[in-house]
């Protein structure tokens, strides 16, 4: 009995040795030399490594509810034609002012008068939930961060 327990023991001890290493030749590592060679004792772009305080926070999409504003405009003193047509919207910000009234070109090209102008009439409001990225849990902490000379990135070659 204790033959057997030990043969399975070992036959589960090789079988996960064999997956870790079929594991391993999956995975590409980059050993501290190749790194060494292609970052810190190459001409084009070494440098080192340092210890910082850096503020780092986490962040999470909130939705929040936005107000708007749409401006409703009236075209005067003139006749809708083309891409004008009677009435005319432009949508803002709650907390904003709607835009002043313009006048359009005449339809009959180098005319000396305008076409017509859009006034303000009146406004609507509606609201709307929106996603915002929001910065929470923020803090300093002490990073080792890669500080290269001559401040370009030097990819290391053969990383996949």
């Amino acid at each position: 009995m204790k033959n057997i327990l030990k043969i399975a023991a070992f036959s589960t001890l090789l079988l996960g040795t064999a997956q870790a290493a079929s594991t391993q030749k999956q995975i590409k590592v980059i050993d501290y030399n190749t790194f060494y060679d292609t970052q810190v004792n190459n001409v084009d772009c070494g440098g080192y490594w340092d210890e910082r305080r850096v503020w780092v926070c986490d962040y999470r999409t909130e939705l929040v509810d936005v107000s708007y504003k749409t401006c409703h405009y009236k075209l005067i003193a003139g006749e809708p034609y083309g891409p004008y047509t009677l009435w005319q919207t432009k949508t803002v910000l709650a907390t904003q002012s709607c835009p002043g009234g313009w006048t359009i070109p005449h339809p009959i090209p180098n005319y000396q008068v305008p076409g017509g102008a859009y006034v303000h009439q009146h406004d609507t409001f509606s609201t709307q939930q929106e996603e915002r990225r929001v910065a929470y849990n923020c803090r300093w902490e002490t990073r080792s961060v890669w500080i290269p000379r001559g401040g370009s990135y030097c990819p290391i070659p053969n990383a996949k």
